[in-house]
């Protein structure tokens, strides 16, 4: 798989007093597992200001995340809006960027790849669902409940009385 260029935004012309800001609107394609993900892409629009000592980027990031749902196995998309409040210090060492709460600003540019794909991994649902009205599958057939209605007979048994339901069904074998 082919790597996409980094994306660096320079914010270097922020420092003088001829830019009050930077606007952003930009096509971001993500690469390795959130790339897959957005395949399309996503969009960041934003608007970056110059703060004390780095500047501060406000907006957010757009796109359509391609999805398993965890209930019925199939595959949906789900449309994705990240806000974007990011300040980026010269402060910050980037050694130390894993324990502040500002970004680092090396050589004073953005990688906006890296901060989409953070935007991204931290937005990432824990189990995606493709509508909350989601039947799953059939513990039984395996059938897709969305799909059609089986006609199974699931015997829900609360892991409480296992051990309980086992007596019982050892008491009607003898």
């Amino acid at each position: 798989m082919r790597k996409a260029p980094l994306l660096k935004i320079p914010v270097d012309r922020l420092f003088g007093h001829d830019v009050e800001a930077i606007e952003v609107d930009q096509v971001v394609r993500p690469a390795g597992d959130v790339g897959a993900r957005y395949p399309d892409g996503v969009r960041v629009v934003a608007t970056i200001e110059p703060i004390t000592h780095g500047v501060y980027m406000e907006g957010h990031v757009v796109g359509v995340e391609a999805e398993t749902c965890v209930r019925c196995l199939e595959d949906f998309k789900r449309q994705t809006k990240v806000a974007i409040e990011e300040a980026f210090s010269e402060d910050v060492a980037p050694k130390d960027a894993l324990f502040s709460e500002v970004s680092p600003l090396v050589d004073r540019s953005i990688d906006l790849d890296d901060l989409v794909v953070q935007l991204l991994e931290v937005d990432e649902p824990m189990a995606a669902v493709c509508d909350e009205r989601c039947k799953g599958i059939c513990p039984v057939c395996g059938g897709n409940r969305n799909v059609t209605d089986c006609a199974c007979k699931e015997q829900v048994v609360d892991e409480r009385l296992a051990g309980l339901s086992r007596l019982l069904q050892e008491r009607d074998k003898n």
